[in-house]
């Protein structure tokens, strides 16, 4: 007997007796339903700043649609605003928002560049929502950072220097070419470019091939100087933190140093009295029994002092010698840096930093321009308490829990809105207590912190630490995967896009659970 298959039925005309409803299509409880619900308990009215009050020009897409669209698209691993058009022709959901209509890649860019704080203001806004659910419990918090690729290669990152050698050579080139453009007009054009930052303008031109190269010359000149301008601001507003820590690296070193001198001394001078007493016997005519003593410097406690002291040495020196550059910069997104991963070396990343309450509910996401994760810790509380009190959510956060990535002294005598905040100063697995090794690693300045970790029931906080954000980042990495589309300002937005997503896709799991049958 011959199989049946169920086929396509493709390239045949279907007679329908009336036009489809899109959403008619999808099945009940399709995300494209869930984020076109939860948009509308949301309050809009920021966007609303950004078009013209009279109502004149072209009606834009409302801000409704464009917010579900982008957030249910996000939610399908779909980022960029060319995905983003595609699939309001070829995915049901965003077909379903959008009523059939067919916002372009450039409306959606533009969307997304106009609305940049209004974006923003969402997350806040899902913490509204998500306390109504239970989801926000700020009675302990856990933040940690990661490292995600940015839209930017090495190769692009320059010095000062060399930057502004590119700045002279393309206004040099800016020049020619414009002179050049407007020899082929016959001098009947008008100064155009100028000023670098403007844009080319749209005026018709000549179907001449020589001059339509000759303005595209320019105008990509334009581009390139324009963003070459925009990393020489970067560069000189946002001093690189890494000079700070390693500024504070070398001062503990030598600080080290001179504890290792003062050893030395002191263990130079306790042989030399010991030897002076046992001379001093002897002048006496008394005879000491035992091996002879050695000189000070070949005493056991001398040498194991100046082996101490060359460590030191050694290892300040090799800091000073590996002093940061400061003045470099990445020409394709300056907010990027060179960081390391974990198992693919350097590359140009952006440090992401984020803070959630239990059930892996972020309040707060960010970046940080270091690797170094110390300088992050105060910005990002800061950052989840103003979410809470933008959402209306008073109640205080009690415990904040961090790895010992962020253990500093000024951290830890910081004026922060958290009632006790816990700092590992060892490494996970022994701050845990998985690992008992009789190893401290704690500087004596931290000594409080260890001792407020000691307590039995900040112990039993901390080990809470892991569970809540630990687990965060594998959820965001294996929807929206490890690398940034955007750059510069966006790279924000996109994240908060991001969190917006994640909190707005908890919310549901939750009313799902708790919905009457």
């Amino acid at each position: 007997m011959a199989r049946s298959w169920i086929g396509s039925d493709q390239g045949r005309q279907t007679a329908l007796p009336m036009p489809v409803d899109a959403g008619d299509l999808l099945p009940a409880g399709h995300a494209a339903f869930v984020f076109a619900a939860v948009v509308q308990q949301l309050d809009l009215s920021a966007f609303s700043a950004v078009y013209r009050a009279d109502g004149k020009g072209r009606p834009p897409f409302h801000p409704k649609v464009m917010v579900a669209l982008l957030l249910y698209c996000r939610s399908k691993g779909i980022m960029s605003g060319r995905g983003v058009a595609a699939a309001c022709h070829d995915d049901l959901g965003a077909r379903m928002i959008t009523g059939n209509r067919y916002p372009k890649r450039s409306t959606v860019d533009r969307f997304i560049k106009n609305q940049r704080v209004a974006l923003k203001g969402l997350l806040a806004q899902t913490l509204r929502l998500g306390q109504v659910e239970g989801l926000v419990n700020v009675s302990v918090v856990a933040g940690d950072g990661t490292y995600l690729l940015a839209n930017a290669a090495m190769g692009a990152t320059i010095d000062e220097n060399g930057l502004l050698a590119q700045i002279g050579d393309l206004e040099q080139k800016l020049a020619t070419a414009e002179a050049a453009w407007r020899e082929l007009l016959d001098d009947t054009a008008p100064t155009l470019f100028a000023d670098a930052h403007t844009n080319p303008p749209g005026p018709p031109l000549p179907d001449d091939v020589k001059t339509t190269q000759a303005r595209r010359r320019v105008s990509t000149l334009t581009a390139t100087l324009r963003s070459r301008r925009a990393a020489l601001e970067h560069l000189r507003t946002h001093p690189n933190t890494n000079l700070t820590d390693w500024a504070d690296k070398l001062q503990r070193d030598r600080e080290r140093i001179q504890r290792g001198i003062e050893r030395v001394e002191h263990a130079r001078a306790t042989a030399q009295a010991r030897l002076d007493r046992r001379h001093a016997v002897e002048a006496n005519g008394k005879r000491i029994r035992g091996a002879r003593p050695v000189p000070v410097e070949d005493h056991i406690r001398v040498r194991d002092a100046h082996r101490a002291l060359a460590t030191a040495t050694a290892r300040a020196e090799a800091t000073a010698a590996n002093r940061p550059t400061t003045t470099r910069v990445n020409t394709t997104d300056p907010t990027s840096q060179i960081m390391p991963g974990k198992h693919d070396g350097f590359d140009q990343r952006h440090n992401v930093q984020a803070l959630a309450c239990e059930n892996q509910f972020i309040i707060a996401i960010t970046t940080h321009d270091s690797s170094n994760d110390k300088q992050a810790l105060i910005n990002l509380i800061l950052r989840g308490r103003a979410n809470l009190d933008a959402a209306g959510i008073t109640d205080p956060i009690r415990t904040a829990l961090f790895d010992n990535g962020y253990a500093s002294e000024a951290n830890f005598t910081a004026d922060l809105p958290v009632e006790t905040l816990l700092v590992a100063v060892e490494k996970e697995a022994r701050q845990t207590q998985r690992l008992n090794d009789d190893t401290s690693t704690a500087a004596k300045a931290w000594h409080t912190m260890a001792a407020r970790l000691n307590e039995p029931d900040n112990r039993n906080l901390y080990k809470q630490r892991a569970a809540i954000i630990e687990p965060l980042f594998a959820q965001l990495f294996a929807r929206f995967r490890r690398n940034l589309n955007s750059r510069g300002d966006d790279v924000d937005t996109e994240l908060h896009l991001w969190a917006t997503t994640h909190n707005i896709l908890k919310i549901n799991r939750r009313r799902a659970k708790t919905r009457p049958g």
